[in-house]
């Protein structure tokens, strides 16, 4: 519906100056300056201009410009208001992004009551970071606002082939051919015109096409052959029997030769009926298939994208339904193949933006669609995306600006589909196919970016971006941990990835090595394990991406005792040496990291490792340096890590208070520092790895100076702060 707002003008300034900033706001929501909107929006709160659709459209603008404390409560002030479902929605997110969980999933609950067949509430309650990611999506286009549209509807350009001409779909005939309007909307009836098209997507005033062409009703998308010799185009049923068993005018897919730039020998596509709608063709670039929307029966549901092949004596094959892949139960509609024989199709039933969304798929669909995100899409109908035949610029419609209108494209970053990664998990010994078997996709990094689990066919898949490099982790009961790692080309469309898993032995060790800190599982520590009762090597390796490791243990009886030792080593990490004393109650995997704190602890070259170990301050008598028996423990915890670590470089520094005088607290941090370095170097291989250095009271870590004329009123307390031993690593 179009809305005509007539304002009576008599001298009220304020009035004047309200209608300028609605025009404003509106003319900047519409050309995607949501920035640059809101203040506009801002000044007709409290005023007769402030309505439903204009506090929209500025919670629109907050959520886009991430204000997100001010959306929030301008769209719970509108579902007061409103009922609409997608004010639910953007309220949902809005909470999400703010870290609102449940909050979030409880209006997303309303918007699935209230539209309950929207495949976006049920995407985002199984995956809450969907539309975080489209929004935030890089874009594939430059959009730009076409300078031929009318306040009428305009949409749809469509190349002819024979010179720098396109033929666009518009109703802004006042009048038409019997001076008719279409009830649907109160408008004109669409029609075809010529345009000419320039090198970077520049149209110029269209010319209307003459009858038979143009019909009386609508008149629509269409497509050539490569040659322009044969165009394929949309059209209410023309025929004398123009309605169908349920009363409504469907429409046709209609073929012509083009001869010297009449459209002759008009004839019907082969599957038209009048009891369903055909419509919107596009050929492959090749020829060899046409591809149309039709709500035909046996569908998915809704309108469904078709496709059939074009013999060479130009018959037709029979329709394929291009799958879940492209269809939905909702509307799939504007399907046209570009020549990099990709398919592009307008949606309402896939998750996106809002209304028609417009996405991309292979040109069979193999793979998922892509919904092409901003500035293509939007809140509003966005749809009939087409190109040049170049590639590089092209065109689609959108009723962003109130009525449908052309927009001019240029692509400027390249599409790509995600890949799917798939295979099956089988026993290596039986080729028994697997189910449950837990599958972890790891990044680069080695950071797991999704899981799932092996079907009753023991198949599995992801789906992931290409140029990139994954891992594959596979685990399941009584099988062998395995992995396999996955390089993605560019130029990938589908990679297999089978899993042979070898059953694990009846007794066996399992140890899974993390960062203690980031609990992060580490890949390349060298791991011994010997069983020192039968002075055999169970594991001598080191780990893979998962950090984990697993041995059989050969000759084991139940409730025998054995003791294991245990090195682990790893550059960058303090070195481990552990010993474990257990037994065997039944046939099983020792998981020897439950058991064990086998966590590795990074180092910091020019930290402190006291702090590292939590080793408890290193206490001397007053004014002495000899080691009391309560420090020989603590020192003895760094002797401990510093021949685990071989190539560790400690310096040993000793520090005092203020109280005494400077060259008294040199001379006592020194000897102390001196004694305590001793006593490790007796305890260590290649003594000369550490050092000590007395500081005195140069390092302060706090205000209790107190030389001279300064009188210090710290505590005891205080003062302890600045008695201590410090170890810095200096060297690994």
């Amino acid at each position: 519906m179009k809305t005509i707002l007539i304002i009576i003008l008599l001298g009220a300034q304020p009035i004047l100056a309200q209608v300028s900033n609605l025009t404003k706001a509106n003319d900047l929501f519409n050309k995607l300056g949501y920035a640059a909107a809101i203040p506009y929006f801002e000044k007709l709160e409290g005023t007769e201009f402030q309505s439903i659709e204009t506090d929209e459209k500025l919670a629109y603008c907050y959520l886009f410009t991430e204000s997100f404390s001010k959306s929030e409560s301008l769209y719970k002030s509108i579902v007061t208001k409103s009922k609409n479902a997608s004010n639910y929605y953007y309220l949902a997110y809005t909470l999400m992004r703010e870290g609102k969980t449940k909050e979030a999933i409880d209006n997303f609950q309303i918007f699935s009551e209230l539209n309950p067949s929207d495949s976006k509430a049920k995407l985002f309650l199984s995956n809450p970071s969907y539309l975080d990611n489209l929004m935030s999506q890089k874009p594939y286009f430059n959009l730009n606002i076409s300078n031929i549209n009318t306040k009428y509807d305009d949409f749809g350009v469509y190349p002819y082939p024979r010179g720098n001409g396109a033929i666009i779909v518009s109703g802004r005939n006042k009048s038409g051919f019997g001076g008719k309007v279409w009830a649907g909307d109160d408008q004109n009836f669409l029609e075809l015109y010529y345009s000419q098209t320039g090198d970077s997507g520049n149209l110029t005033n269209p010319i209307r096409l003459a009858q038979p062409i143009n019909s009386s009703l609508h008149d629509g998308p269409l497509c050539f052959s490569s040659n322009g010799n044969i165009v394929y185009f949309t059209s209410n049923n023309r025929s004398k029997e123009k309605t169908g068993t349920d009363g409504i005018q469907n429409l046709k897919i209609y073929i012509a030769d083009v001869i010297e730039s009449e459209w002759k020998n008009m004839r019907e596509f082969q599957y038209n009926s009048t009891n369903y709608s055909c419509g919107h063709p596009s050929l492959s670039p090749d020829g060899k298939f046409i591809y149309f929307s039709s709500d035909m029966p046996g569908g998915i549901g809704g309108a469904d994208i078709y496709r059939c092949s074009i013999e060479v004596n130009g018959k037709f094959g029979a329709p394929e339904n291009l799958g879940m892949n492209v269809n939905t139960s909702g509307q799939e509609v504007f399907p046209w193949i570009g020549n990099d024989n990709k398919l592009y199709f307008a949606s309402d039933g896939r998750p996106g933006l809002g209304g028609l969304d417009i996405f991309v798929s292979p040109f069979n669909g193999s793979i998922a669609a892509k919904n092409l995100g901003q500035p293509v899409n939007s809140m509003a109908d966005d749809f009939a995306i087409t190109f040049l035949p170049e590639g590089k610029f092209g065109y689609m419609a959108s009723n962003r600006n109130g009525s449908d209108d052309i927009y001019s494209i240029e692509i400027i970053t390249p599409i790509q589909f995600l890949i799917p990664i798939k295979g099956k998990t089988m026993d290596a010994q039986s080729n028994k196919l697997l189910e449950n078997s837990l599958i972890e996709l790891k990044d680069a990094s080695g950071k797991v970016i999704a899981t799932t689990r092996s079907d009753a066919n023991g198949e599995y898949q992801f789906e992931v971006t290409p140029k990139a490099n994954y891992s594959l982790v596979v685990a399941n009961d009584k099988y062998k941990q395995t992995s396999q790692t996955v390089q993605v080309t560019e130029n990938a469309t589908q990679i297999q990835k089978d899993f042979m898993l070898s059953r694990l032995p009846n007794f066996g060790i399992d140890i899974l090595i993390c960062d203690k800190i980031s609990k992060k599982a580490i890949e390349g520590v060298k791991v011994k394990i010997k069983d020192s009762a039968k002075n055999t090597v169970l594991i001598d390796d080191t780990t893979p991406v998962s950090g984990e490791l697993e041995a059989a243990m050969k000759n084991c009886k139940i409730g025998e005792t054995f003791t294991l030792l245990i090195e682990l080593n790893a550059e960058g990490y303090l070195a481990k040496k552990l010993t474990f004393t257990g037994k065997f109650e039944s046939e099983s995997i020792l998981k020897l990291h439950e058991q064990l704190d086998v966590s590795m602890q990074a180092i910091n070259i020019g930290g402190d490792l006291a702090k590292t170990l939590g080793i408890k301050p290193i206490y001397f008598d007053l004014g002495k340096f000899n080691i009391r028996k309560d420090a020989s423990v603590e020192l003895d915890k760094i002797v401990k890590v510093m021949n685990e670590n071989p190539t560790m470089v400690i310096e040993l520094g000793s520090h005092t208070d203020c109280r005494g005088t400077i060259i008294s607290n040199e001379t006592l941090s020194q000897n102390r520092a001196t004694s305590s370095a001793n006593y490790i170097k007796k305890r260590i291989t290649n003594p000369e790895r550490i050092y000590g250095k007395g500081y005195g009271e140069t390092k302060l870590l706090n205000d209790c100076e107190c030389e001279g004329t300064k009188k210090s009123t710290c505590s005891e307390a205080e003062h302890q702060l600045n008695r201590r031993t410090e170890f810095i690593i200096i060297k690994m």
